[in-house]
């Protein structure tokens, strides 16, 4: 018995002293240190540099390296090698190529760490200087194109040919000097960049040569043609209508662009808007008084056109006429629609109602086209978008003015009908009612002009 407790003492003593060893020999953390750092004292950016460094350790072995190039403390580009052991070591690292940094002094750090997580580090300082391209290069589908410097403007660059309204294209630069890389733009989210896979969408409202325009220091391009009302984006409600609610003043000069050469196709309102000369429509004086509209642009095939709207005082409804709106809506029958009474017609619907153009003064106006957006005549003048508050025969104080194109129908309760004499198709009609008098539908003058033409006009 003496002897197994003598043989446990000694067993136990001999762990003990083991794990005590073990302990003492974690404990140890060694040294790490970087005996020599060196590398280049410029670069460019996109340029691949090499960095020398010596290292040397005792009691534990090294783990890594990391090569770190820094902007304002910023990480930009980093490198790790594996450094098993004392000696000298070489790691190159990517200067980025990056947007709205200035030519200037950066920093590239080496942190060292070995096994047991003891560090040490050096810091060098570099000039860094964004590249003068001889050129780049768009490339398209349909093949490459030099884009060449523009003058007074040292990064930006440009290439003016026959391309489509919809291009599609990379942006490539060449290496530049000793130790650069070859750099490609595409676009990632939307927007340029140069690590964006996908291709660049280009687009022009023009169906003439138009210039392409990139800056290598801005990353922007041109042309990117928005869909908007002014620079104001229209907002989607499904894939066939986009709205965009906004303040118009009475004269502006409007321009609804991104709809590039389709525009040609859609149907502008000549109550609303006067096509400028010399514009081929696509700019545009708006007519009716300073106020809040919703202007839908409308993209079904067949009923493509520019929707306006009256909306209450602060923009948040549409207007009704006796809550203060200056708003009067027209509803008919399947005879009369935007663009098209054929393709779109109203129908007594009333959420298909047509806004008058509030001119100011309490007059409004709407205008149609005999044969387009006219047929048979059988409508009629509300209040607001809906059923309700109509403009009923004793509603006009003078209704003289209608004739002889049309009449207001005492039988049917305000509706307007056909007059004595026949409308010509192609020839346009404008309905003006007038409620100064009391800015109510209770002693409105209503008359009626007929012309042949719409007439361009000259910028405001």
């Amino acid at each position: 018995m003496k002897k197994l407790y003598f043989l446990s003492f000694l067993l136990s003593t001999f762990l003990l002293f083991s794990c005590k060893e073990e302990v003492e020999k974690f404990k140890e953390k060694g040294t790490c240190y970087i005996v020599s750092f060196s590398g280049p004292e410029s670069a460019y950016m996109g340029d691949s540099i090499s960095y020398q460094f010596t290292i040397d350790n005792q009691q534990v072995n090294l783990n890594q390296a990391k090569l770190q190039f820094l902007f304002d403390e910023k990480i930009m580009s980093e490198r790790i090698l594996v450094i098993p052991s004392s000696g000298k070591y070489e790691g190159k690292i990517l200067v980025p190529f990056e947007k709205n940094i200035s030519d200037g002094v950066f920093k590239v750090k080496l942190k060292i760490q070995n096994e047991r997580f003891e560090t040490d580090e050096k810091i060098l300082d570099i000039n860094v200087t964004r590249p003068i391209f001889k050129k780049l290069t768009l490339k398209t589908e349909n093949g490459s194109y030099d884009m060449k410097p523009v003058e007074g403007d040292m990064y930006k660059y440009s290439v003016f040919g026959d391309f489509p309204t919809e291009l599609y294209a990379y942006i490539e630069a060449s290496p530049y000097g000793e130790n650069g890389n070859k750099i490609i733009w595409g676009s990632i989210d939307g927007k340029i960049s140069n690590s964006g896979t996908d291709k660049i969408n280009f687009s022009s409202d023009t169906d003439d040569d138009y210039e392409i325009s990139f800056n290598t220091k801005t990353f922007e391009g041109n042309p990117f043609i928005k869909f908007a009302v002014n620079g104001q984006e229209f907002e989607k409600i499904d894939d066939n209508n986009f709205k965009a609610d906004r303040y118009f003043k009475q004269n502006e000069v409007i321009e609804i662009t991104g709809l590039k050469s389709d525009y040609e196709n859609y149907w502008i309102n000549p109550a609303f808007f006067a096509k400028i000369k010399g514009t081929d429509g696509k700019k545009l004086k708006f007519l009716a008084r300073d106020g809040f509209y919703k202007l839908t642009v409308v993209k079904e095939s067949s009923k493509k056109h520019f929707k306006m709207e009256v909306l209450n005082s602060d923009g948040t409804d549409y207007g009704v006429l006796e809550k203060g709106d200056d708003a009067i809506w027209c509803i008919g029958d399947g005879n009369i629609g935007f663009p098209s009474f054929k393709n779109n017609s109203i129908n007594w619907n009333p959420s298909s109602a047509i806004s008058l153009a509030p001119m100011g003064n309490g007059i409004h106006k709407i205008i149609f086209k005999k044969g387009e957006t006219l047929g048979d005549i059988n409508f009629k003048f509300f209040n607001q978008r809906n059923w309700g508050q109509e403009f009923v025969a004793s509603s006009y104080k003078d209704k003289s003015g209608l004739s002889p194109w049309f009449i207001v129908d005492t039988g049917e309760n305000g509706n307007i009908k056909a007059g004595g004499t026949p409308l010509t198709d192609g020839y346009f009609y404008e309905i003006t009612i007038d409620i100064s008098e009391t800015n109510l539908n209770s002693s409105a003058i209503i008359s009626a002009r007929e012309f042949e033409n719409l007439e361009e006009v000259d910028m405001p």
